[in-house]
């Protein structure tokens, strides 16, 4: 009798689990990006599905790779939160990412995670696999012509939009 219920126990431990790790997967595996507005407000922005000359879009509404929208022109800066990735790591050195430089900038700026900053305009759109397909949860930055994997990426900086005359 007691072996009779053990094994529903154990089985619905199991199932408990297994559901929880399926749900553990669909909720990462992307990085939540802090976006600095220009007011000084600042929000929170997971996935990132892209960055045009218009509008950054990102989150979990909607279709993949739509989600919410903000004017680009609202935007500041962008840093990548490490916290998750800091946490695992044993080094303490390591969990220092390189500095957002101060100040405004006359040209987008994006500093890597070796602390390299490379100026530019900065898009970001889905990578398309060998075959051309859109694989919308990794982005790539695109600057100078050059598409870079954003998980290499800590920290945007965008120039301030031109006024229109």
């Amino acid at each position: 009798m007691i072996r009779s219920k053990k094994i529903p126990m154990v089985i619905a431990a199991f199932c408990l689990v297994f559901f929880c790790e399926l749900t553990a997967l669909a909720q990462g595996g992307w990085d939540v990006w802090m976006v600095y507005l220009r007011d000084g407000s600042r929000i929170d922005a997971a996935p990132v599905w892209s960055l045009d000359e218009k509008v950054l879009k990102y989150g979990m509404s909607g279709k993949v790779g739509e989600g919410k929208t903000l004017r680009r022109s609202l935007i500041g800066s962008m840093s990548r939160n490490v916290a998750a990735r800091e946490s695992m790591k044993t080094n303490s050195s390591e969990n220092v990412p390189p500095a957002l430089p101060e100040g405004d900038v006359k040209k987008d700026l994006v500093v890597m995670a070796d602390g390299r900053q490379v100026s530019g305009a900065v898009l970001i759109h889905a990578r398309k696999d060998g075959s051309g397909e859109i694989q919308h949860f990794s982005p790539v930055l695109v600057q100078n012509g050059v598409e870079i994997d954003l998980k290499k990426v800590e920290h945007i900086k965008l120039a301030k939009p031109k006024r229109s005359s």
